[in-house]
């Protein structure tokens, strides 16, 4: 199988500043040098994207941020989702900054 394209699309409460929001946006882009493999030792997270929406059509949804990571494998999309340490402690000190999230992820 290929590889898997992995978005996630947030928006942060009203009481959470532009300084907050960019320190996160920061730690998300930094996944891609924590994460590590468990069998290699290797850093696996292909590529990350990570910014504010800019998009003119207005079906944001509420949204306002979005990553886009990529995995060479499924295998290493369901290791990051479900094991990986460095991903799970970012998503906890996270998710108390987080109005909305939602996660999609499709084949690369």
């Amino acid at each position: 199988m290929g590889g898997i394209i992995h978005v996630v699309q947030l928006s942060f409460k009203p009481e959470v500043d532009s300084k907050k929001i960019d320190e996160l946006t920061a730690g998300l882009a930094a996944l891609k040098d924590q994460c590590v493999h468990p069998s290699t030792g290797d850093l696996y997270v292909q590529s990350v994207r990570v910014g504010a929406d800019n998009s003119i059509e207005r079906f944001q949804n509420g949204f306002t941020h979005m990553m886009v990571m990529e995995f060479k494998s499924s295998e290493d999309r369901d290791y990051y989702v479900k094991s990986d340490p460095a991903h799970l402690a970012f998503v906890a000190g996270l998710l108390p900054s987080v109005k909305g999230l939602q996660v999609l992820d499709i084949d690369a």
